[in-house]
């Protein structure tokens, strides 16, 4: 079966089609930016079964091509803007015709090519302020997004639940966690990077990081869980629900310094300290706390727990780190 990945190239993306690629799956990797050559190393050392096509989901005649020359069973749509504040005043707009029109475009050609199923990446920003009032969020929490990204991610996920009931076509929404882990990278449509990407690349380059005082909570889950858990809604014989949460549904204790002292054993010109009273941080942490997202009914339903804690995550993330040397310098 041939399963096509829109945003390929992404951070989550490039995730999950190396997770495809490792176990011997024909993955299309569509997306409208070049892969960076470390991506494209590591991808073809996997053989012959990765396709790349060039292309833009708002594009739907660019859509309907790649179903021309492949028998299309699975979508996992990942392509989407991670936009910032800066760029939803500016782009409108173009943060709304990518991740609403381009997935109705997405769910069109699903439709029209009889593709067995899609499952569609959302993101945990949809429960917007509840993640700040909620002790636990779990999938019938109140959805009251904030951002013009979470605002679009709901709404695509609302249409990817109307029109799976309208045209009978099987649809799967993955509400993904805060994702650290390999292959985050300026892409052109992913305005903030995650924390520990900004600490990996201050390592890799032999540069100091200056922290703020506090942590920031957050509901973490590395990038091979994210993947692997889009990979079980695959797998998955006849999903009960039409939303899931894929978070490692666990709190991370200090994940900021655990990372910078991970970091620290492998690169020894790296440093981290507290910013003193006045001095500007240079890491950016993405926002305020927020509460967890629950993972239970992607284990009840689906028979998926993820297997990385912050320990594991780290490690791994080290060897990721080790293998693609050049990732960060270009």
């Amino acid at each position: 079966m041939a399963i096509l990945v829109t945003g390929g190239g992404g951070f989550v993306g490039l995730n999950l089609v190396e997770a495809l690629l490792e176990r011997g799956e024909e993955a299309i990797l569509f997306d409208c930016s070049v892969l960076p050559p470390a991506a494209q190393r590591a991808l073809l050392r996997h053989g012959r079964q990765l396709n790349v096509a060039r292309g833009d989901v708002r594009d739907a005649a660019q859509v309907n091509q790649v179903f021309e020359s492949h028998r299309i069973e699975f979508i996992v749509h990942c392509a989407a803007v991670t936009s910032g504040a800066a760029r939803e005043a500016r782009e409108p707009a173009t943060i709304v015709d990518i991740n609403v029109n381009g997935t109705l475009n997405i769910l069109e050609a699903a439709r029209t090519h009889g593709v067995k199923r899609v499952i569609y990446t959302s993101s945990g920003a949809v429960y917007g302020e509840s993640l700040y009032r909620l002790t636990r969020l779990y999938e019938e929490s109140p959805a009251l997004p904030l951002t013009l990204y979470a605002i679009t991610k709901f709404a695509a996920e609302r249409i990817c639940v109307r029109m799976s009931e309208l045209w009978q076509i099987e649809v799967v929404c993955a509400r993904l966690g805060t994702v650290i882990g390999p292959w985050e990278r300026d892409t052109g449509v992913r305005d903030s990077y995650g924390t520990h990407t900004q600490l990996a690349a201050l390592a890799v380059a032999g540069k100091p990081a200056v922290l703020t005082q506090r942590e920031v909570r957050r509901d973490w889950v590395y990038s091979r869980d994210a993947a692997a858990g889009l990979v079980a809604l695959i797998d998955a014989r006849a999903p009960r629900h039409r939303v899931y949460n894929l978070s490692s549904g666990i709190e991370w204790i200090d994940p900021i310094r655990g990372w910078c002292e991970a970091l620290e054993s492998e690169y020894p010109d790296f440093d981290y300290r507290l910013a003193a009273e006045g001095e500007q941080p240079n890491i950016w942490y993405t926002d305020k706390d927020r509460h967890l997202m629950d993972a239970g009914r992607i284990a009840q339903d689906i028979g998926f727990t993820p297997r990385f804690g912050p320990r594991e995550a780290y490690g791994d993330y080290l060897a990721w780190l080790r293998d693609t040397p050049d990732f960060f310098r270009v």
